[in-house]
């Protein structure tokens, strides 16, 4: 009797453990799973397919990323290889094969080149497998690039690599951007160029007064541009209606981005009480309509009309590897961030809505997202409204200092 109640607890045990939430990694797993279960594996020579060799390369990428260890690709060009170079195509696959461990992989890494996958080995261990390479064939060197994903690896930027086995050096490949990088779907591509071309002819006027508005309370340029980092990591110029004076110390922002960074505190703009803001450049900050010449960023395709916000060098720079995942695509106008908190999310929330659009991102969402940003910027102004109007009550309570202050 006793033996079957405590079957009848384990039983009920497991079920009740069986319909708890998924974890994260379970969900993460889940995921991959289905993506490994597409397409065709085996490309020709016996090597992983194109397709699946960059599926592999994005799986170990995000593994990377949350294990914060290293992985590295290195990839030889095979177009036009000939007996000359001491080794052809076919000789050259079997004798890499026998040099990889069973935890690497082997794969095609575009239409003529081939790639050697290394999780856990950093940017010096994939140069000794280089150099084992070519010890005998010198003419591959030319051949070869290296890409390391890792902290260390991209913190030293150097372009190119010495080895023993190739004196003049080995380069550095964006090998990890390419393979990472999905394709800008070509209907995103086309709302952006309609969407642009219509904002910048409907809002001309508004565009006009604000410029005339700048010029006459500010000396200076009208337009503001500065490097932001776009899809893939990549710097790109950007550029908005000027609300601060010029030649400003960018150092108090640059202070408060590491704090809220580094701390995970929410995405508030440092607008009250910042002395680098000129007369009216508050209401242009808080209406979002410095952001609108962003259409030409746009028109260009530095931008997209919705993508996650593009940041600053020095805000980059002190991102997690994770958080670098939101420059897989391209920046945006507005975003999934935006109609979903923004201001009142912390700095990790934002992150996760950035690649959680990446990886749901459609046409119906992009116009969902658009619509929902016009209402969101009127509730913004509103609440700035409210804000205003209680420190103007509160006011005559306070002592000369602080309404000095």
């Amino acid at each position: 009797m006793n033996l079957k109640v405590k079957n009848h607890r384990s039983k009920n045990h497991r079920t009740e453990k069986n319909t708890q939430p998924q974890s994260r990694r379970s969900r993460s797993h889940q995921r991959w799973k289905q993506v490994f279960s597409l397409g065709s594996k085996i490309g020709p020579f016996g090597i992983y397919s194109e397709d699946f060799f960059e599926t592999l390369i994005r799986y170990e990428r995000t593994r990377s990323d949350r294990s914060d260890s290293p992985v590295t690709l290195v990839t030889v060009d095979v177009a036009g290889l000939e007996p000359s170079d001491g080794v052809d195509l076919e000789t050259l696959i079997e004798t890499i094969k026998k040099r990889i461990r069973s935890t690497d992989s082997l794969g095609w890494f575009g239409a003529a080149r081939i790639g050697a996958l290394f999780p856990g080995t950093d940017a010096s261990g994939a140069q000794t497998f280089i150099d084992a390479l070519v010890r005998d064939r010198p003419a591959l060197c030319g051949r070869v690039g290296l890409s390391s994903h890792s902290v260390s690896d991209e913190a030293a930027g150097d372009p190119r690599a010495a080895t023993a086995g190739c004196p003049d050096g080995i380069e550095f490949s964006d090998g990890f951007s390419n393979a990472v990088l999905p394709p800008v779907p070509r209907w995103k591509r086309a709302l952006d160029i309609f969407g642009s071309l219509c904002g910048l002819i409907v809002l001309a006027p508004l565009f006009l007064f604000v410029a005339v508005f700048i010029k006459i309370v500010s000396p200076g340029p009208v337009f503001f541009t500065q490097d932001r980092i776009g899809r893939g990591g990549h710097a790109f110029r950007f550029i908005k209606f000027r609300s601060m004076h010029p030649n400003n110390d960018q150092n108090l922002h640059a202070k408060y981005a590491a704090g809220f960074i580094q701390g995970n505190g929410k995405m508030e703009k440092l607008d009250d009480g910042d002395p680098r803001i000129f007369f009216g450049g508050k209401v242009l900050r808080v209406s979002c309509i410095d952001e609108l010449p962003q259409l030409y960023n746009i028109l260009k395709g530095d931008m997209s009309l919705v993508g996650p916000r593009p940041c600053i060098p020095y805000e980059a720079a002190e991102y997690h590897r994770w958080h670098r995942h939101r420059f897989d695509i391209l920046p945006g106008l507005t975003g999934l961030w935006q109609v979903s908190g923004k201001n009142k999310l912390s700095f990790a929330e934002m992150i996760r809505l950035d690649i959680k659009y990446q990886r749901t991102m459609s046409l119906a969402l992009d116009l969902w997202i658009i619509l929902r940003t016009i209402p969101t910027v009127f509730g913004l102004v509103g609440e700035a409204v409210i804000r205003r109007l209680k420190r103007l009550h509160a006011a005559p309570t306070d002592s000369p200092s602080a309404d000095h202050r």
